[in-house]
């Protein structure tokens, strides 16, 4: 398409969803513990191992699963409760603990869980102000991931602009939110 100098030859506009990530496993949860913090490997399984042994805060971290197997549905409601008295993680919880049905579809896979399932929160009450600093970070991860995976997608609209400009094209692209979804859980 040719145009006039300034002339906007194409605009294109997309919605699309994007869902919350799996459950953590050991691995991911490094590998996020270590782009979000800077923590190496060691030092993250030092503080999931604490929280897990130690403080009874979190499930087996030594897992390579990344979902829950069916028998433990039952607990998923009063896991979320355990985290409504933390300011924080309040909001999040609510909306789980409302929810009439999880949706469990891509959280429960009893075929995908081996020796371990996924690391979530325990259904124990958390003092996370007993917590250290790397613990505290530690289990802020996994637990807004656990809250997000049964919130709705995040929606979004992509918009492209292209425009002629004395013979050379520019292309704009912009994203904006329709809808916060899952990442309303880490205040994106």
């Amino acid at each position: 398409v040719t145009g006039k100098p300034g002339e906007v030859t194409k605009v294109e506009r997309k919605e699309q969803n994007e869902i919350a990530p799996l459950l953590y496993d050991l691995t991911s949860l490094q590998r996020d513990a270590n782009r979000k913090y800077g923590f190496s490997a060691r030092r993250t399984l030092q503080a999931a191992q604490s929280l897990y042994e130690d403080k009874k805060a979190l499930t087996y971290p030594r897992t390579n699963s990344r979902y829950l197997s069916g028998d433990m549905v039952s607990l998923l409601k009063p896991t979320a409760a355990t985290l409504l008295p933390h300011g924080e993680y309040a909001a999040a919880a609510r909306f789980v603990v409302a929810l009439d049905s999880l949706p469990l579809g891509r959280v429960v896979n009893d075929a995908k869980v081996e020796d371990h399932h996924a690391i979530i929160p325990t259904d124990v009450d958390h003092r996370l102000e007993a917590f250290s600093a790397d613990e505290k970070r530690i289990f802020d991860l996994v637990a807004r991931r656990f809250l997000a995976v049964f919130h709705p997608p995040a929606k979004y609209a992509k918009t492209e602009v292209v425009t002629e400009v004395e013979g050379e094209r520019f292309r704009t692209r912009g994203k904006i939110t329709l809808e916060p979804g899952w990442r309303a859980v880490y205040g994106l």
